[in-house]
């Protein structure tokens, strides 16, 4: 008979590709097939797991160890989650924090929910409720964030057409004034930049001149 954890981690893998099939959108038969994950994408997702779930880390070990292929498609599930959140840490640290936040209480609820299939304990449900609410707060934390970013948006959108809505020969002038003032700078920096290099050649031949001339007056 499986033991309890490795039952446990198969429940989880199902889980695992559940919460992936309820993300995507549109028909399944028009989703594109991921390409093979490469050994660095492995490497990188099991040392976020481990790193930020450790118990889901020893789930997989136990899938690795017991059945590759199930391991190797928990991994395809883990893979384009982690790279997300680990792409949205340098663009927006705020971002990567509740994206980091979110996706914890999601791997908790799923691993609780795996354990709890195999018995229906009232602690467990316990915590899972409790998690769920943890992940609807953050859900609408990042809908206000989020509608904070497409107001701001609208607000630099509503600006450039009070430009553009501005009579056209001023606009025209505006724009020239614009052109005019980098063209001229662009052609101040490049005669800079054509003369520094005749300078130093000048300074060389003098520096070539004195020598010769030295060398001339030598018996």
């Amino acid at each position: 008979m499986l033991n309890s954890p490795f039952m446990i981690a198969l429940v989880l893998l199902t889980l695992l590709s559940a919460s992936a099939h309820a993300q995507q959108s549109g028909p399944v038969a028009n989703t594109p097939q991921r390409p093979p994950i490469s050994e660095q994408d492995r490497t990188e997702a099991q040392q976020f797991v481990a790193e930020h779930h450790p118990e889901l880390a020893s789930l997989l070990s136990q899938l690795q160890k017991s059945r590759p292929a199930e391991f190797e498609r928990a991994l395809r599930e883990l893979v384009p989650q982690t790279q997300a959140i680990q792409r949205s840490k340098e663009r927006s640290p705020a971002r990567y924090e509740s994206l980091l936040a979110a996706w914890k209480v999601d791997s908790q609820i799923r691993v609780l929910m795996a354990r709890w299939s195999r018995k229906q304990d009232p602690e467990t449900e316990t915590k899972v409720r409790e998690l769920i609410a943890q992940r609807q707060q953050l859900r609408r934390e990042q809908t206000q964030a989020e509608k904070q970013r497409l107001t701001e948006q609208l607000q630099k959108l509503d600006e450039q057409l009070q430009t553009l809505e501005q009579p056209e020969t001023q606009r025209i002038q505006a724009e020239w004034e614009q052109l005019s003032r980098r063209a001229t700078t662009a052609a101040k920096q490049a005669a800079k930049q054509k003369s520094t290099p005749t300078a130093g050649k000048s300074a060389i031949g003098k520096q070539t001149s004195a020598k010769d001339s030295a060398a001339a007056e030598q018996p």
